[in-house]
C-alpha cells in the first residue's frame, strides 16, 4: 500500500498524496468525484459531491479546492462538468437543479441556471464549441431532459417535448462519469439506461434528434449504458451492464464503427464486468481504458479484448491531450497514472 503525505495546495484544505509507485499517484480528496476535465496539460478540475471543487494547474503538485454554496444556501452535488474552452460549467444531480460557470483559472462561481422542478435530476454535460453546449437529465413531466446553450452558457432552455425522442417508460439517465453524452464535429451522441437503454443521436449540433435502439442488457432499473466514448465520427464504444450485478460480463460492451447507426456487442463473457466510464486514448483509438469500482481494464485493440489492471475503485476517466497521462477519481480519491507504463506491463 501506498504511503500518504499531506500535500499543501492553495485552497481551503490541502489534498494529501500518496508517494507513487512507477506508474501510479494518488491523492485523497474530500468527497466522492463523478467528473473531471483535463482543460490542458496539466490542468486538471473536479467537481464533486456535497459542493465540492478542486484544480490542479502543475499535474497534481498543488491543489486548490473549495465547497461551492449555491445561493439558496444549499451544497448542490455536481456530477457532470465541462469546459467550453473559456469558462467551466458543473451542473448538479437532484431538486434544485444548479448550473455554475467559472473562469478557468479561478474556482468563484457564477450560477446561471435553476431548476426547482420535483423530478429534475441532471446527468452529463459536454460541448459543441464556445457557444454551442447539452446538458441531459432524467425525465420531467413525461420526457426526456435535454437542456441547451446558444450564448456560452449565459441561458439554458430545456428543448420541448415535441423536439426529443419520445420517452420510454422506465428509461433515464446514470449520472455515473458524466459518460452519457458524446460530441464530435457537429453530432452529438445521448445515451440512456434503466428499463429502456437507447442513443438518441444529433447531427445538426441539437437542432433534430432520432434514437436509436441498442443491443445492451436493459430492462431493469440499474442496467443499460453508463458510459460511452467516440474515438473520431464513426468509431464509438458504450459500456454499462448491471450495476446490481457488477460481475456480469454479457451484454454489457457495444460498439458502432458508422457514427452510432448500429451497434453491435463486444468482447461479450470475456470483458469487464459493470463500468461506469469508457475512454478512448486522444492518439491511438485502438487503446481505450473502461473503470468502475470494481476496476481498472485496458484494451489495446479497440474493445475486443481485455486486461484487469487494477482493483482501484474510481468512477470516472480522462486522458490528458497528448495521451501520455491517464487522470481517475472515484471515492475520495485522485490517482494520476502514466499510461504508456500501465500498457507496457500487458
Amino acid at each position: 500500500m501506498n504511503q500518504c503525505i499531506p500535500l499543501f495546495g492553495l485552497g481551503l484544505v490541502a489534498l494529501s498524496a500518496c508517494q507513487p509507485k512507477t506508474t501510479w499517484q494518488t491523492w485523497e480528496a474530500p468527497s466522492a468525484i463523478r467528473t473531471l476535465d483535463v482543460l490542458a496539460e496539466g490542468h486538471i478540475r473536479y467537481a464533486a459531491a456535497a459542493g465540492w471543487v478542486g484544480q490542479t494547474l502543475n499535474q497534481g503538485e498543488t491543489w486548490t479546492q473549495m465547497q461551492w454554496m449555491a445561493p439558496d444556501s444549499t451544497t448542490p452535488s455536481f456530477r457532470s462538468s465541462a469546459s467550453n474552452g473559456t469558462h467551466w460549467f458543473a451542473a448538479s444531480i437532484a431538486s434544485p437543479a444548479w448550473i455554475a460557470q467559472a473562469p478557468l483559472l479561478s474556482l468563484a462561481p457564477t450560477w446561471v441556471h435553476h431548476d426547482t422542478s420535483s423530478a429534475v435530476f441532471l446527468d452529463a454535460m459536454a460541448w459543441w464549441n464556445a457557444e454551442e453546449g447539452l446538458v441531459f437529465g432524467d425525465p420531467v413531466d413525461g420526457c426526456l431532459t435535454l437542456l441547451e446553450t446558444r450564448d456560452a452558457g449565459q441561458s439554458w432552455q430545456r428543448l420541448s417535448c415535441d423536439d426529443v425522442p419520445q420517452h420510454t417508460p422506465g428509461e433515464a439517465g446514470f449520472a455515473a462519469s458524466n459518460g452519457n453524452i458524446c460530441i464530435q464535429g457537429d453530432t452529438a451522441w445521448v445515451f440512456t439506461g434503466g428499463v429502456a437503454s437507447r442513443c438518441l443521436r444529433s447531427v445538426d449540433r441539437g437542432h433534430h434528434w432520432e434514437a436509436i435502439g441498442l443491443p445492451i442488457r436493459q430492462g431493469e432499473s440499474m442496467t443499460g449504458v453508463f458510459g460511452a466514448s467516440f474515438a473520431n465520427a464513426k468509431q464509438g464504444v458504450a459500456i454499462g451492464g448491471h450495476w446490481e450485478h457488477p460481475d456480469d460480463n454479457v451484454d454489457n460492451l457495444i460498439a458502432s464503427s458508422d457514427g452510432g447507426t448500429s451497434w453491435t456487442p463486444i468482447a461479450d463473457g470475456s470483458g469487464p464486468g459493470y463500468r461506469s466510464c469508457i475512454q478512448h486514448h486522444p492518439k491511438r483509438s485502438q487503446e481505450i481504458v473502461a473503470v468502475g469500482f470494481k476496476g481498472v481494464d485496458v484494451s489495446l485493440d479497440g474493445g475486443q479484448t481485455w486486461k484487469h489492471v487494477n482493483d482501484t475503485n474510481a468512477y470516472v476517466a480522462r486522458f490528458a491531450p497528448e495521451g501520455r497521462i491517464l487522470w481517475l477519481a472515484g471515492k475520495d480519491r485522485i490517482h494520476r497514472v502514466d499510461w504508456d507504463n500501465l500498457t507496457s506491463e500487458l
